[in-house]
């Protein structure tokens, strides 16, 4: 009986360490570094998603960026578009990156993307000389006729605010190109609003 009762004792010891180990290394500084990138995506179906987010969304934690991040994929005309959604300092933030090509969007090549908090739409991923100029590469009428197809299929698949918004400021973009022209910057170029 004395044996039972010492056995026990020390595996719980050993349960207690082990815990006190796991809450150490995950709440300092250690744990979004080291930790968070592999557990959030296991503890992703109880992670409350933020609004407009889709069921189908993954998690992923982004240590030097905002942290815990929403992914979520589309099927485009020509590509692949890929949402992400996070909470920011100032509230929440949304990003989009539209791929060309028939493979998933890790596959293809970039065509645009936008962030919430930006006021512009980047098309193209090369990286440019300083100082930024013209654009090196131009949009023919195809390109352009597929970007707006892409924009007006995902704002059928979108249901929040600001996904609806950053579509309609894209697809307004996308419709400048061709009257203003692409301006260089350090990666991609945008709509030369000078």
């Amino acid at each position: 009986m004395l044996a039972n009762s010492g056995k026990r004792q020390v595996w719980g010891c050993a349960i207690l360490a082990a815990l006190v180990t796991i809450a150490a290394i995950t709440l300092t500084p250690i744990g979004p570094i080291g930790v968070y990138g592999w557990l959030v995506p296991i503890i992703s179906p109880i992670i409350p998603k933020p609004d407009d987010v889709p069921s189908r969304a993954k998690a992923e934690y982004h240590w030097k960026g905002f942290g815990l991040v929403w992914v979520w994929e589309y099927r485009v005309a020509g590509g692949c578009a890929e949402w992400w959604a996070a909470d920011g300092v100032d509230g929440p933030v949304r990003g989009l990156t539209v791929f060309e090509g028939e493979e998933n969007c890790t596959g293809g090549a970039r065509a645009m993307y936008r962030l919430s908090f930006l006021d512009h739409t980047t098309f193209g991923d090369g990286e440019n000389e300083w100082p930024y100029e013209k654009c090196p590469f131009d949009l023919s009428e195809a390109s352009i006729d597929r970007l707006l197809t892409q924009v007006e299929e995902l704002k059928t698949t979108s249901s929040g605010e600001i996904q609806t918004n950053m579509l309609v400021e894209t697809r307004t973009e996308i419709e400048q190109i061709g009257l203003l022209g692409l301006r260089a910057e350090q990666y991609g170029c945008r709509v030369d609003r000078q």
